[in-house]
């Protein structure tokens, strides 16, 4: 099989992934659509094994792109919580309104409150998406500081044992730990692997799919060069 051949496949094989999760569903934004070649946001949520009837949490999700797909798969018998925190606000209010115009998402809730302040039930969720964030726990400004323990702590606490956590975020070079999510907002793979581990998650699948070899692992994904086209690393840990 030669490469054209393989890349054809591929891309028909994320269509029909695609297809199959929205049946039904509303008509999908065309932003997202848009971001689906960039983020494969309907792959990787088929890689965390979401099925219908969970209940799953979308922490600090945004404008809600994952929420969306979540929603499609665990269906109306399932929930999906969209997080934000009051410092997210500003950058996603004008897409949440969008995303639930006209009562579109009835299985998602929003979800807002201050990351120390989660409250999950103990063993009450089946999956959690933190999806670009697990850097900014490292990150500190003006009205951002986060106690590390006690979130990671409340993430283990509300997941059930074989519930599933995703991790993506923008890789830092091999190493070099945390050292890079101040300025360049990005984390070194190893280190997210360590950490959970000593919390009692295990990786079930390392994906490559947003691998992005070009990148040096030494600009910010704040750059307008750079928007949806780092290398990030894509991280399925399950709660032993």
């Amino acid at each position: 099989m030669n490469m054209l051949h393989r890349k054809v496949l591929v891309a028909l094989a994320s269509v029909t992934i695609a297809m199959n999760a929205f049946a039904g569903m509303p008509k999908r934004l065309s932003s997202d659509l848009e971001r689906d070649k960039a983020s494969k946001g309907p792959e990787i949520v088929e890689l965390a094994e979401i099925s219908t009837g969970m209940k799953v949490l979308d922490l600090l999700g945004g404008a809600g792109y994952y929420s969306e797909i979540i929603a499609a798969k665990v269906g109306k018998s399932g929930k999906v919580l969209l997080h934000n925190n009051k410092a997210y606000m500003p950058y996603v209010e004008k897409g949440l309104n969008e995303r639930f115009a006209n009562n579109r998402l009835s299985t998602v809730k929003r979800f807002d409150r201050e990351l120390e302040e989660l409250a999950l039930k103990p063993k009450s969720l089946d999956a959690i998406f933190f999806v670009l964030g697990y850097h900014d726990i490292y990150h500190t400004a003006d009205g951002w500081k986060v106690d590390r323990s006690h979130l990671l702590d409340q993430i283990a606490t509300g997941l059930k044992s074989g519930g599933k956590l995703v991790v993506i975020d923008h890789a830092a070079k091999a190493g070099s730990g945390i050292e890079s999510s101040q300025d360049l907002h990005r984390i070194d793979k190893e280190y997210v692997v360590d950490e959970l581990s000593q919390l009692g998650f295990k990786v079930v699948h390392d994906s490559n799919v947003l691998h992005n070899p070009k990148d040096d692992h030494t600009i910010s994904p704040f750059k307008p060069e750079m928007r949806r086209k780092t290398d990030r690393f894509v991280l399925v840990f399950i709660k032993e």
